[in-house]
């Protein structure tokens, strides 16, 4: 659970402190006032990245050489600190005391999702996006994932460069060995969490958007084809191209509703509700497994959505276990929701609301 956080150099944000309720904070102010900012600055601390741009040198104040992020949390009822630091030099982070080889590292104890007007790119856009967030889920439920996805990786990016760089058959053998190997363990475990999930979306998309709604799992290549004959079958291809073209690095998910495709059939805020259900799902599983709470933050959930439908998504909302981070234009669009602390922004200073 995040109890504090202390910003620095952040976007508009020059310096702020805030102190969190356990179960939910409001920060208020008008738009372009920075309170995406601030949700940005503490999704950046417990994932190494922004949930709106992936160039870290955008997240820097205007005239600022550096950012600073340092987070107070209560974990199994002690307090611990993570910082997270970042220059055109290069990103930094500490964990209680001890450097770390990577932000996203701090993941493992601060787990923190968002909901924001842009959710429902989570629908219509590539992959990407989507296996980046099956990813966390499976990562916070299956504690063994991170090992074989980093092998993974490693063995992606040699294999990618024993192919552009024409190395002989044996070098691209044994690294496709390895490929193998991690790569059928990494989507094992995918499988197994978008199975155990599948309940809980469900539930959240038939609250959201009264449908039947299911997800399904695309391993990224041929069901037919065990992963090492896939990797050799593609070799040529893939030394023309110079890059792995199959293999769980492919991986998506698949959105439908009431049995079509969710993208060709639901509206820009049905997408929204949609993939709110989803991120829902996965808070929803993880409070089952009995972790720590996510840190859940919506910002601005009022956007884009009417009275009826907003009124939905809080209830989902606070059905669900979880430490509530919420941003609005007013207080008014958070109706239902018991708010424990109150904070004001504009102009990128953030002051508390007694």
């Amino acid at each position: 659970m995040l109890t504090a956080i202390e910003i620095e150099n952040f976007r508009c944000i020059e310096r702020a402190q805030l102190d969190f309720d356990p179960l939910a904070t409001v920060i208020v102010g008008p738009n372009a006032s920075g309170k995406t900012s601030l949700l940005e600055a503490i999704y950046f601390l417990g994932h190494g990245r922004s949930f709106r741009t992936s160039a870290r040198e955008k997240l820097l104040g205007p005239r600022d050489a550096f950012f600073r992020i340092v987070g107070r949390i209560a974990l199994n009822g002690s307090p611990i600190v993570a910082g997270a630091e970042y220059s055109k030099s290069g990103a930094r982070a500490h964990l209680a005391g001890e450097s770390l080889s990577s932000i996203s590292d701090i993941a493992a104890v601060l787990p923190i999702q968002v909901i924001d007007p842009g959710v429902h790119r989570l629908i219509e856009e590539g992959s990407a996006r989507r296996r980046r967030l099956m990813d966390w889920g499976v990562f916070h439920v299956k504690h063994e994932f991170l090992g074989w996805w980093r092998r993974y990786q490693r063995a992606l990016r040699q294999r990618n460069a024993a192919l552009r760089n024409g190395e002989d058959g044996s070098v691209v053998d044994a690294w496709e060995t390895e490929l193998s190997q991690s790569g059928i363990r990494v989507d094992e475990l995918r499988a197994e969490y978008v199975l155990r999930l599948q309940s809980h979306f469900a539930l959240m998309a038939g609250r959201l958007i009264n449908c039947d709604a299911q997800i399904s799992y695309r391993r990224g290549w041929s069901v037919d084809a065990e992963l090492a004959q896939a990797l050799k079958d593609a070799r040529p291809r893939d030394q023309r191209v110079g890059t792995t073209t199959v293999g769980p690095h492919r991986a998506d998910l698949n959105f439908t509703v009431d049995g079509t495709p969710a993208k060709d059939r639901v509206s820009r805020g049905q997408q929204k509700m949609l993939a709110a259900a989803f991120v829902l799902a996965q808070v929803a599983l993880r409070s089952a497994q009995g972790g720590t709470p996510t840190c859940l933050m919506l910002d601005d959930p009022a956007a884009e959505l009417d009275v009826d439908n907003l009124g939905k998504l809080l209830a989902s909302v606070t059905s669900v276990s979880s430490q509530l981070i919420m941003t609005s234009v007013n207080e008014s669009g958070l109706r239902g929701v018991h708010i424990g602390r109150r904070f004001h922004v504009e102009q990128g200073r953030i002051w508390p609301v007694l």
